[in-house]
């Protein structure tokens, strides 16, 4: 560790390897360690639920899924700890022009079934959109966290004493603000671009004009759950801030895991053996492309609802919970 002297209450504070910005234990300041300037927007996301409550949040949700065994709601809490996780908060405005080709269909001049003309269409546009993008800004955040939208309203200005009193665990800042400022607009323009990719087949000419005009630091309370159910044991992630489940796995009925796995058999079976007969008809008896692409487009449709059905025969987890 390397030691940094505060700007407003001249303590020293000590760095830990790899951290981008420090906390003043003696008057809460959070200063960069880099430069040794104060960062006036930090906040944090006050504890709402204590464990018992996060306990209920989790179990009630899971019992509302498909699959949950009875008697779940009893389960028993082997290992729980509050962890503070920080976030870079960028408010990212874009402004875009873009111009391209669309292709759209000539029905009337298309030959029966063999082939079906394309004329091209010059089309522009504009998209307006506001978005706050989260960064996560310590390495080891839990991969379920790194999508999870934060309500940050009820945010209040850092202070570590409001951490220490519900014993949780803070986590170093080990990514930079104009780093996670940079990967903000990375985001930004990725989603643009799969806007205009919405409206036109090919992207001749794009203007972006991306704007941050605020970033703020928050930590958010996140309760680490290990319960028991029938010897084995399962792990959960619960927002203490607002009581969202973020991610859970939990057991499910083997009877249900059975019937799940059939319906995947017979959607593959059925599905296929159907889809597989349309491109054979296609290629033989009727000899154009209408059925043969339904028949393709069929069978993968199929395919990937089988998939569904052995992805959740399978697994153990119920996925994130909606943050609307």
């Amino acid at each position: 560790m390397t030691q940094i002297k505060c700007p407003n209450c001249a303590g020293q504070i000590k760095v830990p390897p790899q951290s981008s910005t420090v906390v003043c234990p003696y008057c809460s300041t959070t200063v960069f360690a880099k430069t040794g300037t104060i960062l006036k927007e930090n906040y944090v996301m006050r504890l709402q639920y204590g464990l018992e409550d996060a306990r209920d949040k989790m179990l009630s949700w899971a019992m509302k899924q498909l699959g949950a065994p009875k008697g779940l709601e009893n389960a028993e809490v082997k290992e729980s700890k509050i962890i503070f996780w920080p976030f870079w908060v960028v408010e990212v405005e874009a402004k875009v022009n873009y111009s391209g080709i669309q292709k759209k269909p000539d029905f009337k001049g298309h030959d029966t079934q063999k082939r079906l003309n394309w004329n091209t269409v010059s089309e522009s546009g504009t998209i307006d959109v506001e978005r706050d993008i989260f960064i996560p800004a310590n390495q080891d955040t839990p991969a379920p966290l790194k999508n999870y939208i934060i309500p940050t309203r009820r945010k209040e200005y850092f202070n570590m004493d409001k951490i220490i009193e519900v014993q949780g665990i803070t986590m170093s800042v080990q990514i930079d603000q104009k780093v996670a400022i940079d990967k903000a607009r990375e985001i930004m323009e990725e989603y643009v671009q799969e806007e205009a990719m919405k409206e036109v087949d090919q992207i001749n000419e794009i203007k972006r004009d991306l704007q941050t005009p605020a970033v703020f630091l928050v930590s958010v309370p996140i309760w680490h759950i290990k319960y028991s159910h029938n010897v084995r044991k399962y792990e959960g992630l619960v927002d203490g801030a607002s009581g969202r489940v973020v991610y859970l796995k939990f057991p499910r009925k083997i009877a249900f895991r059975a019937m799940t796995l059939f319906g995947g058999l017979l959607h593959l079976g059925v599905g296929g053996g159907i889809g597989l007969l349309l491109v054979y008809l296609g290629l033989t008896a009727f000899d154009g492309i209408y059925p043969t692409a339904f028949g393709i487009s069929f069978g993968l449709g199929m395919l990937a609802i089988s998939l569904i059905f052995f992805r959740t025969a399978l697994s153990l987890r119920a996925g994130m919970e909606e943050t609307r």
